[in-house]
């Protein structure tokens, strides 16, 4: 039996001890989520967090001696031994992104090895799919079958990390709305569709594709205001612009 805080989330001891609860831990504090599959990934939020601290900690983003520093900081190191477990591999850049994300995200104080404890389980577990929910979502396996059995269709390539894209995805009622019934919408993951992206010629995203009989009608390449969008659904499809 788990061990809970007031909040209802495993104590720290649990944490420290047992993955089940570092797992549930990381699901109500809104960390992680777990599908109907039972698919582990991070939240939209959390990863908005954690690209900030990447920009910063990431490789590239800070010289190697000043990371080390870093890491002796975190850690309560002397800067040699700091040196010699990032030299070893034994602390990475990824790992220290995570734990600062954590920090900021939980926004509460946590002993250092519980913390630690938990950015080991969120830095080994990726971002889910960009596509909305509720947006079908197509891979390289079906998107053609899906093109050439609606006919007029709408697709929607999306990626994480993306400033655009989440800029589009807050208007994207305002579009969807506007799309009559008979026009089909989809949506994919920017990241994983690579025959996808090689038949469309798509490289970079927000993307949205335009189809009629299966071909490209019409491309929409970057963050693309609504009314655009909607203008030129409804001159295709033949629809009413406001």
């Amino acid at each position: 039996m788990t061990v809970a805080n007031n909040d209802g989330a495993p104590g720290i001891e649990a944490v420290r001890t047992d993955p089940n609860a570092r797992l549930e831990f990381l699901v109500e504090a809104g960390v992680l989520e777990v599908s109907a599959d039972e698919d582990v990934t991070t939240t939209v939020g959390f990863e908005d967090t954690r690209t900030i601290y990447a920009d910063t900690y990431g490789e590239g983003a800070l010289p190697e001696e000043q990371f080390v520093e870093t890491v002796a900081e975190l850690f309560d190191l002397s800067t040699e031994a700091a040196r010699e477990r990032v030299a070893a591999d034994e602390v990475s850049r990824h790992e220290v992104v995570t734990y600062l994300s954590l920090q900021s995200f939980l926004d509460r104080d946590l002993p250092r090895d519980a913390l630690a404890a938990l950015a080991e389980m969120a830095a080994e577990v990726g971002v889910g799919s960009p596509v909305p929910e509720g947006m079908r979502e197509l891979s390289d396996a079906d998107y053609r079958e899906f093109l050439d059995s609606a006919g007029e269709a709408i697709v929607f390539v999306w990626k994480y990390p993306c400033d655009p894209c989440r800029r589009l995805k807050g208007e994207l009622p305002e579009v969807l709305e506007r799309v009559p019934e008979d026009v089909a919408v989809a949506g994919v993951d920017g990241d994983a569709v690579g025959s996808f992206r090689a038949d469309f010629e798509v490289d970079a995203a927000p993307l949205v594709l335009l189809f009629v009989d299966g071909e490209v009608a019409a491309r929409h390449e970057g963050y693309t205001p609504p009314a655009v969008l909607v203008d030129d659904i409804a001159d295709l499809y033949d629809g009413e612009s406001s």
